[in-house]
């Protein structure tokens, strides 16, 4: 429980002590985010080449890019594209010329296997 002065000692503090302890804070939350963000697009790479392997197995004319943190799926005019995003922890997920969809994992809650009890 906080006392009377620790109140105080923060109801004083400066814009600027607000805002470096706030920035760090983030940066704690976007390390910590960057693992569960790269085993997500881990697996979802893993998934674009399993999908590519049955379309090749089809006989269908799909390309597969892959570079650090990107990786695209092409089937003639539809394409689906995974980005990793390390400064912020986000996996930008883009359907065709799409708008890309955004899941950030430093903001948002994402349940990791270890949040998840044994009834």
């Amino acid at each position: 429980m906080a006392t009377w002065r620790d109140e105080l000692n923060e109801a004083v503090k400066s814009k600027a002590e607000r805002e470096s302890e706030e920035l760090a804070r983030h940066k704690k939350r976007v390390a910590e985010a960057l693992a569960a963000a790269e085993s997500a697009v881990s697996q979802g790479a893993e998934s674009l080449k399993f999908a590519h392997e049955r379309l090749q197995d089809k006989g269908q004319p799909v390309v597969l890019s892959q570079e650090q943190d990107k990786h695209r799926l092409a089937l003639g005019e539809f394409s689906l594209a995974l980005e990793l995003l390390r400064e912020s922890a986000i996996v930008r997920v883009t359907f065709g010329d799409g708008k890309p969809r955004e899941f950030d994992f430093a903001k948002d809650r994402h349940i990791a296997p270890a949040d998840v009890e044994e009834y």
